[in-house]
Parts: structure tokens; sequence; C-alpha cells
């Protein structure tokens, strides 16, 4: 086990030793048993937290005292005599996933601290001691995965590895984060790409056409703005048909090829999404074709009780989403767009129609107003246009 490996008598080196003597008032103590004198004290902790201690016996007081002022020096000094036995970045990061990260984060978030891990930190960093591991090394590393992963993704792998690190620091087994010497890439702001009405138009036809199984959640994505786990995670008891509106209570997300279910805490109200037309009549035909298919394949048939699913009455997968939209997009022969981008074409075409914000952000989810217009400030100049146009046709 790498706990066996990691320690033998450590003292950090940034650590000042606190040492307690622990017979009274820091006087060597007599066993009354035997008349001998002894002394304990604490001689700090070793990697793992764990106390240490100092014990000795003698005839005299006089030879306890003498020889409690030398082990108070010897531990005072032991930081340039005592050593940690040599730990890998790789080994400890595996304690790190197994200490912190499966106890103190989210299912999903673990996984991927997992996966980036043992896909990334593990091959390029893992084999250096953790003790010898330095800014430069870490900046180089940051060079060679810009030329595979986003300056975003290259910015996680930073926040891990700081997290991962100052931790360590908490733990003793290194006095300093190296990371923090490191300067990661700056995050590049993605751009953002949107549709016309028109266009969105013509990609629902052609994904009716190309890809029937995908085609009503794409179609529900530029009616609601909705995300993908949002539109992934929807039940059919979250779709209220009397009210025409929907309700975000949980989303599904995907990692290292597993789905984790991530409900709103019970103490914030679920968001409400108003229906179009349109929408309420393409969810009213799938209740219907659903209950049809329940009925003849049974309960393990759609478990979830799913709006949206694949083929086989799964989960659908975020990857097969995103080629089927792909693949209409190519049928169409339109602009490629990411599946997040038909929610800020929603988005886009709502405030270019003069919709006030406030209801723009209620849809989309947004914390606050401030939100919506930091994302969408591009569109100032049009939303302006059409409000001068409105005060032309009102004031002479």
């Amino acid at each position: 086990m790498i706990l066996d490996k990691v320690l033998v008598a450590w003292c950090p080196a940034n650590l000042l030793m606190e040492v307690i003597i622990m017979a009274g008032a820091g006087y060597p103590k007599q066993d009354k048993k035997t008349g001998k004198w002894y002394f304990v004290i604490e001689a700090g902790k070793d990697s793992f937290g764990k106390r240490t201690r100092k014990k000795r016996s003698f005839n005299t007081k006089k030879e306890a005292k003498m020889a409690m002022a030398e082990a108070v020096l010897e531990v005072k000094n032991s930081r340039s005599i005592q050593k940690v036995v040599e730990i890998t970045v790789g080994e400890y990061l595996v304690y790190w996933l197994e200490n912190y990260a499966k106890t103190n984060t989210k299912p999903k978030t673990y996984a991927e601290y997992d996966k980036i891990v043992k896909t990334h930190l593990q091959p390029s960093l893992g084999h250096i001691t953790l003790q010898e591991l330095k800014s430069t090394q870490l900046q180089n590393y940051y060079k060679e995965k810009l030329s595979l992963l986003s300056a975003q993704s290259v910015i996680h792998h930073h926040r891990i590895l700081s997290k991962a690190l100052n931790d360590a620091i908490d733990w003793e087994f290194i006095d300093r984060n190296v990371a923090k010497g490191a300067k990661p890439p700056k995050p590049s702001k993605r751009e953002m790409n949107t549709y016309t009405v028109e266009q969105l138009n013509l990609l629902l036809k052609t994904a009716k056409e190309r890809t029937p199984v995908f085609y009503p959640i794409i179609y529900a994505a530029t009616h609601t703005g909705m995300r993908k786990s949002e539109l992934i995670g929807l039940t059919w008891k979250n779709v209220d048909f009397p009210t025409q509106r929907l309700y975000i209570r949980q989303t599904i997300t995907e990692a290292n090829g597993k789905y984790f279910f991530n409900t709103i805490p019970k103490n914030e109200k679920p968001r409400g999404i108003k229906l179009t037309a349109e929408l309420e009549k393409l969810l009213l035909s799938l209740k219907k074709e659903y209950e049809k298919q329940k009925k003849i394949l049974g309960d393990s048939f759609n478990p979830h009780d799913l709006v949206f699913f694949n083929s086989k009455g799964n989960i659908m997968a975020p990857s097969e989403i995103s080629r089927a939209l792909k693949r209409a997009i190519k049928a169409a022969n339109l602009p490629d767009i990411r599946f997040h981008d038909l929610r800020h074409s929603h988005a886009t075409i709502l405030l270019q129609a003069n919709v006030h914000p406030k209801i723009v952000s209620a849809r989309l989810g947004h914390s606050k107003i401030s939100v919506t217009m930091d994302t969408y400030s591009h569109l100032t100049d049009s939303i302006e246009g059409i409000a001068v146009d409105t005060l032309d046709t009102l004031l002479e």
C-alpha cells in the first residue's frame, strides 16, 4: 500500500515543532510504583496527522531533566535529520482521490477528477517524486496539453493539481504548493454561434427526416432553451399539460461512461418553462406513443420514465445527441454549431423580438438578469435599434 511506503519517522520541514511536556508543569514525573523518573514529549505529527511521542525513564530526576532537554533539542533539529520516504506524484494523486475527492465531491465530480488524474496527470507527471516536483515541470505540462486540449481544460487540470497540492501541505507531505508558481493559460472565450429563425426551421425539418429518434430533443431545445443535461433528465411527471409547463427538477450527466442523476435541493424552487403550442403538441404525441410502448415492453423499457430516450429505451448519451445534431446540420447544409448553441439561438431570437430580458433570463435559468445581459451583450445594438424604431412610431 501507498501508506506503508510513505513514512518512516518524518518531521515536515515547515513545521515549528511544538514540544509539550506531558509531566506536570514541564518537569519529569516520578513513577510511584517503580520510583523511576520519566518524561513524555510530543514530537509533532507524521505525514498522516498521527501524533508521535518520545518517552524515556531514569533513576534520578536530574538524569531525566538532562535527557529531556536533549530530546527537545533533537525534536527541534529533526527537520534537518529526518526525511520522508519518496512518494511519487502519481502515488500521491491516488491517495488524494481516495482520501479527499471520493468523500468530499459529488460522484460526477469525482469521476471527472479520476479520469483526468489517470488519463493525463499520472502519465505525464506521475513518475516525479512529490518532494521534487517543480513549477517549471507543471509549466511544461500545460504547454504540452495545450496542443491536445482547450485552454479551459488545461486550466481545469491546473485547479485540480493546485487543490491536491494544497491538501498535501495540510497533510504535511510537502511544505509548499509549486502550482502557485506555474502559469496556466488564459481562458479563451468560446465563440457563440446562433441560427436565425429560418435556419432553425430548416434544421428541425431536416432532423425530423434524417434522425427521427433525436428529433424531439433537438426540437425541445430550440423551443425551450434548456441545457442538454436538463433535457436528458426530464421525466414525464415534470411535464404539466394542464398548465402547459415543464419543470426542471433533475439533470442527468455522464462521466467515464457512467450516468449521474443530479436533483435540485429540496429548498430550491424548480425552474418552470412555459411550453409553446407546437412543443405541447409534440409532447402529447410522444406521451401517447410512449404509453403504447410501455404496455407492450413492460417496466424494463425506459425505467426512469424519461421524456427523451434512445431506441432501446435507455438514457440518451450526450455524445449520441451531438452526433445526431451534426448529421442534421450537414444534411441541411447549415453552418456548424454545438448543441448548446441551440440554447443561445433560443435566447437571441427572443431578445431580438424585444422580449423582456427578465423573461428570457427566467426561461434560461440564469441566477440573475445581469448574467443574461452579459452573455448576450453583443445584441445591445440590435435591441437598441428596435427600441429606437418603436420610439419613431410613437413620438413626433
